[in-house]
């Protein structure tokens, strides 16, 4: 049992009609509650999203509440980088990995998780550096993942992958992801990677379309730094951190990958499990046998 929330900081994806009719319903709970809000729904753009994360001063707040789907979760942590407050996702989406509270359970959930009855699940994060002979040109930062991606040409993507300056070798492929146990259920999953348990200390980098049977998904310590450099000849290619572009690559540039020192609080409902979610969002259900 916490301390009963006063103040919430309310991110609202408004491009979603399903979180737009559930506005009403989550004012008249924070009423009901005696719990104030300040309210965010004006995105900036995504290159100056991308690049100047922690735009959003939570000031009194003791909880965020992120109403859309896993997209706004991943922008509301983003927009408050930094502030340590635990994330609750309202889910107004489809699937919904992070979003830990459905649309029809708001009314039945949501004021007791005000009283101070939720759990938090702390998330390791990604920190990105791109370096360009040798100067730092860009830095960003990611929950879900960082992704080397070929845009719209059709040419193959090679890059140089290291692992703390020991080299593990080449990819060949259509674009690279280095993603965090919470991204693992994402791009990372539908590429053919591993799911990571939320509790291990991992991240995996999982390639794109790869045109080697070699070039295989790999899981690695959180501890690890992994350096990707670009070689020479190399057709354009870009950085994204949670599906906004940071920058266009160059041959020769070196982009580093590390674990930020920033991690992020997700709430959850007392009753929730990582598993229980699994199964419902992936429709698992078992041996038919």
């Amino acid at each position: 049992m916490r301390k009963k929330i006063q103040h919430v900081t309310v991110v609202l994806n408004r491009k979603k009609p399903e979180a737009r009719r559930l506005v009403p319903q989550l004012k008249r709970i924070l009423q009901t509650e005696d719990v104030a809000a300040t309210w965010f729904d004006k995105y900036p753009s995504e290159r100056k999203l991308a690049l100047n994360f922690g735009d959003i001063d939570t000031g009194f707040s003791q909880m965020i509440l992120a109403l859309g789907g896993d997209g706004t979760l991943l922008n509301a942590a983003r927009r408050t980088h930094g502030c340590q407050l635990p994330i609750l996702g309202i889910n107004a989406g489809s699937l919904g990995f992070l979003t830990s509270l459905p649309a029809e359970n708001l009314q039945v959930d949501l004021p007791e998780i005000l009283k101070g009855k939720f759990l938090i699940s702390e998330r390791q994060a990604l920190s990105v550096e791109l370096k360009r002979k040798g100067e730092s040109v860009c830095r960003g930062w990611a929950l879900n993942e960082v992704v080397i991606n070929r845009g719209n040409h059709a040419h193959m993507v090679r890059v140089r992958v290291s692992i703390d300056g020991q080299a593990l070798g080449h990819y060949l492929c259509d674009g690279l992801i280095m993603a965090t146990a919470t991204g693992s259920t994402a791009y990372s999953l539908s590429a053919g990677g591993p799911i990571l348990s939320p509790a291990s200390e991992a991240f995996v980098i999982t390639p794109i379309c790869a045109h080697a049977l070699g070039n295989r998904p790999m899981v690695i310590s959180s501890e690890d730094v992994l350096q990707v450099e670009i070689p020479k000849r190399s057709p354009a290619l870009f950085l994204q951190t949670d599906g906004l572009i940071c920058a266009r690559l160059r041959s020769g540039d070196l982009i580093e990958v590390k674990r930020s020192t920033q991690c992020v609080k997700l709430a959850y409902p007392e009753e929730s499990d990582f598993y229980s979610v699994l199964r419902q969002k992936l429709g698992w259900s078992g041996a038919s046998i």
